[in-house]
């Protein structure tokens, strides 16, 4: 699934191809995938471009140049595409935008999770559906101060989008076996020391990620997604890890390392 660091790779891609180039026609193959009539979105687009995009954790915002703006989530499979209208559309391309320039995007979205929504305005979006700031941005106060008081497991914290928005299921995990707290420990009981630990581990994960553009194969040796497919020895302890499930979500991590 896309999370942050991807999502952030995309909002890079698009501006590198998409900006400032007039849309001529959309396609939409399955108007599920989007969350207002078709008529209006055309109405949104068709002759008009996008002028530039702001991210808040796996929501992309696009800007229009008529003030309105674009609402695009991934889903589970989702990606976009830039190609020539010499290329064939891409198998899975079930939104697609033919711009001016002989270019063509594409919405690729193979198991139809991701769709498209629109808004007058990014803060009014934000607020509406409860949003925190981006992950990247919460400062050590911000993060505090809407994590400390929680009377539930750290896990479901870090997943609550009202909190640390963008991060999800492998970041979570990862920032907490990095700071070596077990995932069922409850954010209220955590001290001052290990609400620092996991804050610096946040980000710590987020930017290697994003340095890496989420290529996990690449990340260092010591990240917990190296081992959570095969559940192989934790690179601390080299005890085999444990996979629990945490608010319906598949969680693993070290016994040894990560004692509650």
């Amino acid at each position: 699934m896309p999370e942050l660091p991807e999502v952030y790779g995309y909002q890079q891609y698009i501006n590198s191809t998409c900006l400032q180039q007039k849309i001529l026609s959309i396609d939409v193959r399955d108007t599920r995938l989007i969350k207002m009539p078709l008529s209006d979105l055309k109405k949104m687009l068709i002759g008009n471009s996008w002028v530039g995009t702001e991210r808040i954790g796996k929501y992309l915002f696009i800007h229009v140049n008529t003030g309105e703006v674009l609402v695009m989530h991934f889903g589970m499979t989702g990606r976009p595409s830039y190609y020539h209208e010499s290329v064939e559309r891409p198998r899975f391309g079930h939104i697609e935008i033919v711009f001016d320039n002989g270019y063509h995007f594409a919405f690729e979205n193979k198991r139809k999770f991701g769709w498209w929504d629109m808004t007058r305005s990014v803060e009014e979006y934000r607020t509406a559906h409860k949003l925190n700031v981006d992950a990247r941005d919460l400062n050590y106060g911000q993060f505090k101060e809407v994590v400390a008081h929680r009377k539930t497991a750290i896990k479901n914290v870090l997943m609550n989008q009202s909190v640390t928005t963008g991060v999800g299921n492998w970041i979570a995990d990862d920032v907490l076996y990095q700071s070596q707290i077990h995932p069922l420990k409850k954010a209220n009981e955590l001290t001052e020391e290990e609400l620092k630990t996991v804050y610096a581990k946040l980000q710590h994960v987020l930017e290697v990620a994003i340095s890496h553009e989420a290529r996990y194969q690449d990340f260092p040796d010591y990240f917990l997604i190296h081992n959570r497919k095969g559940r192989e020895g934790c690179y601390h302890t080299g005890v085999t890890l444990e996979k629990i499930k945490i608010g319906g979500r598949t969680t693993y991590y070290s016994p040894e390392w990560q004692k509650i």
